[in-house]
């Protein structure tokens, strides 16, 4: 009797073992063969066409959230695709000489515009150089990398990692050298044509008409275009997902602190 009992107890155990080995194999499976939902992107440039944009938050999901709060507030509508480099092409910027980068009230709204608790913010950057280490996603061609600032000349590296906010680039080749020190957070999946055509085409001012929009990249030789392609667009595809309000910090005013600097100089 009790030799049966043993082997009963034994049989289920085995039954029991192979259960769990089971289960651990049809997960892992679907795991790996369950399609992964990407939010999408689509900017809609007058003109040229549409381009789609699938985001990657597994890879910078701040950055994606942030991306995403843009858009379904409006901000990009009407920005330009405002000129190029050996590389890639530089998305969103203003038209306006003094446009500022985006406030706090645009995707909080809990924060009252022009108010005392508004401000214009900036996120940190998520890639490894800045401490982030899950970012392996590789700068090739249409790949999305956040533009931000460089002030290394005045030895702030934090304040230029953390300087992003919404312009971005895409990346019409491979650049291997800024993989880890900027943020690339999606890839063009549909509409890469569009974005060939402006970067071969579209006209580039001269140096003197480049001179008189005095914007701050301009420093960085990119080629200006002369009719810069307006987005007249922007909308995004979450399919259900809600990827949270992102963190941000209010942006780093280097007049001022250029400014600052100068005072203390002249005290001394």
């Amino acid at each position: 009797m009790k030799e049966k009992l043993k082997i009963g107890i034994g049989i289920a155990l085995i039954i029991i073992l192979l259960g769990l080995i089971g289960w651990g194999v049809y997960s892992a499976v679907k795991a790996n063969t369950e399609e992964v939902v990407h939010p999408v992107a689509t900017f809609e440039i007058q003109d040229y066409g549409a381009v789609k944009l699938e985001l990657y938050p597994e890879y910078a999901p701040n950055t994606v959230a942030n991306f995403i709060a843009l858009i379904n507030s409006g901000f990009y509508q009407n920005k330009v695709i405002y000129g190029k480099d050996d590389l890639c092409l530089y998305m969103a910027r203003d038209t306006a000489e003094d446009a500022k980068g985006p406030m706090l009230s645009l995707i909080d709204s809990e924060v009252q515009a022009d108010s005392d608790d508004d401000y214009e913010y900036e996120i940190n950057g998520e890639f490894i150089a800045n401490q982030f280490e899950q970012n392996t996603l590789r700068h090739e061609k249409g790949v999305l990398s956040l533009n931000r600032s460089d002030y290394s000349a005045y030895g702030l590296t934090e304040e230029s990692y953390n300087s992003g906010s919404y312009r971005f680039s895409v990346m019409m080749t491979e650049n291997a050298n800024l993989n880890g020190v900027y943020c690339a957070f999606g890839k063009v999946t549909e509409g890469i044509e569009v974005l060939e055509k402006i970067y071969n085409e579209a006209e580039i001012a001269t140096k003197e008409e480049t001179e008189e929009n005095n914007h701050e990249e301009d420093e960085n030789a990119i080629e200006e275009f002369t009719n810069q392609p307006i987005i007249t667009n922007a909308s995004v595809e979450t399919y259900g997902i809600d990827y949270g309000k992102p963190v941000v910090h209010e942006a780093f005013d280097i007049q001022s602190y250029i400014n600052n600097l100068y005072s203390q100089y002249i005290s001394e």
